[in-house]
């Protein structure tokens, strides 16, 4: 029977777009472009497309929004060199992650079924504070959020809608989505009511 680990480490990737990023730069989307590259779509407070171009596991830029405190950028990088494209190729191994740059530092979470993964994953890229813990089905079952719910949480967090006041309107990050502002705030709400109501608060 196999076992879920929740994994945890972080690493400087020279050479990688990450290492020229100083603000807090979040990656809400990863996915396969085709056979060689990986369609990234990441939350910035500043425009990094400069950064991205110079890097080189970086393509091409496919496009950029301006939003009202900071701007949403879709790319294409390498899937061989990247922990990206790592993911990808691990495929129904890692059932979840999370990455957060700051300062040059790339915080990876991830959600595994294999400690064959976190071996891959040391050997071929230089990771640091790497810690590996088992966890228990109900932790991952957690909020149950869909992912357009989980999209719309997290841009609405890395753009600064829960900030105070607020760093960006909700049309604002809709139009980032291409989704209307209902829409936007419907997935919202039902993002939150089901993280709520996943604590027993009785």
């Amino acid at each position: 029977m196999k076992k879920l680990y929740r994994v945890k480490f972080s690493l400087i990737h020279e050479g990688c777009w990450t290492s020229k990023i100083d603000d807090r730069v979040i990656t809400l989307r990863l996915s396969q472009y085709n056979r060689r590259k990986v369609h990234v779509l990441v939350a910035s407070p500043k425009l990094i497309v400069k950064d991205l171009k110079t890097s080189g596991n970086v393509d091409d830029i496919l496009k950029f929004r301006k939003m009202k405190g900071g701007y949403v950028i879709e790319f294409l990088e390498d899937l061989d060199t990247t922990i990206s494209g790592a993911i990808l190729e691990s495929g129904s191994n890692i059932l979840e992650y999370r990455n957060v740059v700051k300062a040059g530092v790339e915080k990876w979470e991830m959600i595994t079924t294999s400690k064959t993964v976190v071996n891959q994953f040391s050997e071929r890229f230089k990771v640091s504070n790497l810690t590996v813990e088992e966890m228990k089905f109900p932790e991952l079952l957690g909020s149950g959020l869909t992912d357009k719910e989980m999209l719309m949480l997290k841009t609405a967090v890395s753009m600064g809608y829960f900030n105070y006041p607020r760093s960006v309107k909700a049309k604002d990050i809709a139009e980032s989505l291409g989704v209307s502002k209902q829409d936007f705030l419907y997935h919202l709400r039902n993002s939150i009511n089901k993280i709520i109501s996943s604590y027993d608060l009785g």
